[in-house]
């Protein structure tokens, strides 16, 4: 088994995935009342594989989010524990089925920075033309900046995520408010300090799950377009500057799907290119 289960309370965890309730990856039977540790450990197998087989967006996105050789971390070990099922799991090719791609959606999510230069903005505005011709449906948020420059390039389908109804006085039969309580989920599994940020902030971060997951969370975009001040196309070069839009980068990424930074000039072009071909 290539995940060691580490215990909280003896073992140094610091470096350890969070398996143990509260977490989406917590067993939701309890010895006792659900059976004996052998079998509240069985019905935990079957509840993962089947939020495995409905792609569950909070429980995928969590074991997405494991790295390889990553230890994880319960309060049972060295008993049995239902960490021992996720290692199975994963070490059997899980994450790398979960990011497999067999068909194109045509949906793409046009994001970025609030503080794009006008020449980019440009460039964001043909992109979108360009692939509504192709007929590509856009996902955005309805931000200044990136999010309004796609949106006003794009002719075609458009799905515009809003954080909470009346943001930046936007409305329309293609604006989609209040993102659902399993987009806030995500968001949590996928922030690095989600308990430290305000309400506001923390339905931005939602509303971001749903531009790269789309409205049932479950219909990852094809690829991301985006600018970002930093470059940045992947969670693992995510930086303070990378701004609001590293918590869609970083979730793409997670699932598998492209990223394209427009800070890259022709080489993202030449990808865009590429993705759609």
């Amino acid at each position: 088994m290539s995940h060691p289960i580490l215990n909280i309370q003896s073992d140094d965890v610091r470096h350890a995935a969070d398996v143990a309730r509260p977490s989406p990856l917590g067993n939701p039977y309890a010895i006792g009342p659900d059976g004996n540790r052998e079998e509240v450990i069985e019905r935990y197998r079957g509840w993962l594989s089947a939020r495995i087989t409905e792609r569950d967006p909070v429980v995928c996105t969590a074991l997405l989010s494991i790295r390889p050789e990553q230890p994880l971390s319960c309060h049972c070990a060295p008993a049995p524990c239902h960490a021992a099922v996720i290692a199975e799991v994963l070490d059997g090719g899980l994450q790398a089925q979960l990011r497999e791609r067999t068909n194109k959606s045509l949906r793409f999510a046009g994001i970025g920075s609030r503080s794009t230069p006008d020449p980019v903005l440009q460039v964001m505005r043909k992109v979108a033309h360009r692939l509504s011709e192709l007929g590509y449906t856009l996902l955005s948020g309805g931000a200044a900046g990136a999010d309004s420059a796609f949106e006003e390039g794009c002719f075609g389908k458009k799905e515009i995520y809003l954080p909470w109804p009346g943001f930046r006085h936007l409305q329309g039969r293609h604006c989609v408010t209040l993102p659902s309580a399993e987009a806030f989920r995500v968001a949590e599994a996928i922030h690095p300090a989600w308990k430290r940020l305000n309400d506001t902030a923390q339905a931005l971060m939602a509303r971001n799950s749903h531009q790269i997951l789309g409205a049932d969370l479950r219909s990852p975009v094809d690829f991301v377009v985006c600018w970002t001040p930093d470059g940045c196309e992947s969670e693992a070069t995510r930086s303070r500057t990378t701004g609001g839009t590293g918590q869609a980068i970083a979730l793409a990424d997670r699932w598998g799907i492209p990223v394209v930074n427009l800070a890259h000039g022709k080489a993202a072009m030449e990808r865009i290119g590429g993705l759609v071909a």
